[in-house]
């Protein structure tokens, strides 16, 4: 795993678990250009035309293999309309690069836009409008949480925010159903929790808006209150990025939780590393509420052949990319008719998660947000 992955200044997409695995991955064609992290193309067409995407340096990393996963997603598509695509990972992130070549764009598409930089990037122009056929298969609450960018941004993915736990510690076996008062006012569950923080980390942005919500439509509560109780117990758990944080929390030393993803089990079970961590969402009253991660692939505006464009992203929602998605993001494809692999039973049922997105979309948060990060660093400072 890329630790630039989770910073947001970098990018605006979060981070995924154990770079080790992304490190033996690579693929071998990839080759360092000036201002990218890495440059690829699979060149299987032969009639000159190309598509350049802008992505992440991880996309479909976190798999067995991911030459075979970008063979499957890109490579299919290069000899069905018999084109060549470069994929390039911007070292500056995809908002900040489409914002540096907005009047000359260098991409034809992009992948990895969270709904609030989607917002961003719809506010600045950066986006052509596109609403692909296959949106009547995507869950409509994931485009109404898109806000204003849903008519931009096709949802592709998305996952629930979760906290790791040592079951051993935390739990000593029994079901983990924690609420966010209880935390902070535990002091066994406030002293082990690992965080990550809201002004670099996309994970960190998402935990914050998690419990703001909580606290704000679930408990009708000041939501800075909460901070304010922990912050005594934050000091040295709170770190720049995600694989900060959960390479502290591997080490078990009184760092026995850490804001992560609910998936996490899934992933651990499938490649063998035990279950010695599960991972679990907030409660209230019997509810299991959640936030909801989504990432979306649009068209750049003013970029050529936007019908060839078009016809990528009708095809990424379509069975053979959104098939690739949960055993190589480790994330729920967006087409609600593609089946999820079995091993993803260990992770929590999405279905009994409430999102608390529903009750603040992206184009609201977007205007919010660096208010709220401002109050934050004044209460934890």
């Amino acid at each position: 795993m890329t630790p630039a992955r989770d910073m947001k200044a970098k990018t605006g997409k979060r981070l995924r678990t154990f770079e080790r695995r992304l490190l033996a991955v690579l693929i071998t064609a990839a080759v360092v250009t000036a201002g990218f992290a890495f440059y690829y193309s699979l060149g299987s067409g032969h009639s000159g035309r190309t598509l350049v995407v802008y992505t992440y340096s991880s996309f479909l990393a976190y798999g067995s293999n991911k030459t075979a996963a970008f063979n499957a997603v890109f490579g299919t598509f290069e000899r069905e309309y018999n084109v060549n695509i470069v994929v390039r990972t911007p070292q500056l992130g995809l908002l900040q690069e489409l914002e540096l070549n907005k009047n000359h764009p260098q991409a034809n598409l992009v992948i990895g836009l969270n709904n609030i930089d989607g917002v961003k990037a719809v506010h600045d122009g950066l986006l052509l409008r596109y609403t692909p056929p296959g949106d009547r298969y995507v869950n409509s609450t994931l485009l109404e949480e898109m806000g204003s960018a849903a008519d931009y941004i096709t949802p592709y993915e998305y996952a629930y925010l979760g906290i790791d736990y040592n079951v051993s510690v935390i739990s000593h076996g029994q079901n983990f159903r924690p609420t966010f008062p209880e935390i902070a006012s535990n002091r066994t569950l406030a002293e082990n929790l690992l965080m990550e923080y809201p002004e670099y980390s996309a994970t960190g942005e998402a935990f914050l808006l998690w419990q703001i919500a909580y606290y704000t439509y679930v408990l009708h509560q000041n939501w800075t209150e909460w901070w304010k109780q922990i912050a005594p117990y934050t000091q040295g758990h709170i770190f720049q990025s995600w694989s900060e944080a959960f390479s502290k929390f591997n080490t078990g030393n009184g760092t026995d939780m850490v804001v992560s993803y609910a998936t996490d089990p899934a992933y651990n079970e499938y490649f063998g590393y035990g279950s010695s961590v599960n991972s679990t969402v907030v409660y209230s009253n019997n509810t299991a509420y959640g936030w909801r991660t989504i990432y979306g692939i649009g068209i750049v505006n003013h970029s050529s052949d936007t019908s060839l464009s078009e016809k990528f992203v009708n095809y990424f929602l379509s069975p053979t990319v959104q098939s690739e998605l949960p055993l190589n993001e480790w994330m729920y494809p967006a087409n609600s008719t593609v089946p999820l692999p079995p091993v993803f039973r260990y992770a929590i049922d999405p279905s009994y998660i409430f999102p608390l997105n529903t009750y603040i979309n992206a184009t609201e948060i977007s205007g919010m947000i660096g208010n709220w990060i401002d109050e934050w660093i004044l209460i934890m400072s």
